[in-house]
């Protein structure tokens, strides 16, 4: 019982932590910027989107920096200068797929990944979930809002997809086909210049820059050399600290599934030492059994009985006692983090249900192996000198 709960729980609440420590190392930006040669860039705001400018490098890119050795993600962001409703606006283009500095910002209610008609909306913005905005005749619905992140690039910018831009320069290019130069509007204005202010004309397939994660394990200075052997490109490092501290975050969860293994097998030791002391109790039974025609799978097959009838209780009785364990870590350990501001949310309900089928499957399956272990050896004792031996006290 006290087994099943415990990793239960632990199975749990570390999918909770892993996660919440996971999300806040994302928050901390990208490891390395590639940005073009002459790109003039803020290190502070570069580690999580790009800075305004007026060059820009080829998607094609995104394929070579991939290739390289040691980088786990590159994401790519193309920030354009759009008009909504009279005003500018910084609008960063994204890859759901790669990116992992823009929805982690997200909270948690909705970290879903916005449509082509959807825009994340930085923490300054003025607009409100479900607020739309206007551009170039399209109509974009506010997706999700971003915590407060201190940095002004990505608090006062709206965000869309690469997919949702690209249908915004296909619009803006059929608002100048359907205006040609020099048609004069309702308000006596030549509407030629209606999409060049709505969204300038874009030329396609360029990116502002690429974000690059590096893997754990990954020398950022190994990644700079190979990064700086591709011409007309521009690296800037993020904080060496950070980078270390999330490259480690890795090699720190495998070492507690490490040792969380080492438990598994002294639990499987306790228990087969358990079940060998029940079965020498019953030498005499077994024994007598034997010398009447029982065989050795009617035998295996009463000891296993027992065996799945005790550890099963005890595996549902462990699933409660981990119901409970997880709720005092949610209100103390949960607590504490999210004052630290560390994410603390709990895993899916399809995770804790198979959680908590595998670690009561895990405590029968340990009975099981313990009490064949036990009848293996019980089964290599001739029947009359089992009858003759004295039961354990």
């Amino acid at each position: 019982m006290i087994a099943v709960g415990v990793g239960f729980s632990g199975a749990v609440v570390g999918w909770a932590l892993r996660e919440g420590v996971t999300t806040s190392f994302s928050r901390m930006g990208a490891d390395l910027v590639i940005v073009p040669q002459g790109a003039l860039v803020n290190i502070t705001s570069t580690l999580l989107t790009v800075q305004p400018t007026d060059l820009d490098l080829d998607e094609s890119l995104g394929e070579t920096l991939r290739a390289v050795p040691g980088l786990a993600k590159v994401a790519p962001q193309r920030l354009v200068r759009a008009a909504v409703e009279g005003r500018a606006i910084n609008l960063i283009a994204y890859d759901p797929a790669q990116d992992f500095t823009v929805e982690s910002w997200l909270p948690e209610g909705q970290k879903t990944s916005p449509d082509p008609s959807g825009l994340l909306v930085g923490a300054r913005g003025a607009e409100k979930l479900g607020d739309t905005l206007t551009i170039c005749g399209r109509t974009l619905t506010i997706a999700g809002r971003l915590d407060q992140t201190g940095v002004g690039p990505v608090d006062e910018s709206q965000f869309i997809t690469f997919a949702g831009l690209d249908q915004l320069v296909a619009a803006a290019r059929q608002m100048r086909l359907a205006r040609p130069a020099g048609e004069a509007g309702q308000d006596g204005r030549h509407e030629h210049h209606g999409a060049a202010e709505c969204l300038p004309d874009l030329a396609p397939g360029r990116v502002t820059a690429y974000l690059i994660q590096l893997a754990p394990g990954a020398s950022p200075e190994q990644a700079r050399f190979s990064i700086g052997q591709i011409p007309g490109v521009k690296i800037v490092a993020g904080n060496p600290v950070f980078t270390a501290a999330r490259q480690s975050l890795g090699t720190l969860f495998w070492g507690v599934a490490a040792f969380a293994g080492l438990l598994v097998l002294a639990l499987l030791f306790v228990v087969s030492l358990l079940f060998s002391a029940i079965v020498q109790e019953r030498y005499r039974e077994i024994g007598v059994l034997r010398a009447m025609g029982a065989g050795p799978g009617q035998i295996i097959g009463l000891t296993l009985m027992e065996a799945v009838l005790l550890t099963g209780m005890g595996s549902l009785l462990g699933v409660g006692f981990g119901f409970l364990l997880i709720f005092v870590s949610a209100r103390s350990l949960g607590f504490y983090f999210v004052s630290l501001g560390v994410p603390f949310d709990g895993p899916p309900d399809a995770f804790i249900w198979a959680a908590a089928i595998l670690s009561m499957s895990c405590g029968v399956l340990l009975g099981v192996i313990s009490a064949l272990i036990a009848c293996r050896r019980a089964l290599r004792l001739e029947p009359y000198r089992m009858i003759q031996m004295e039961s354990a006290p």
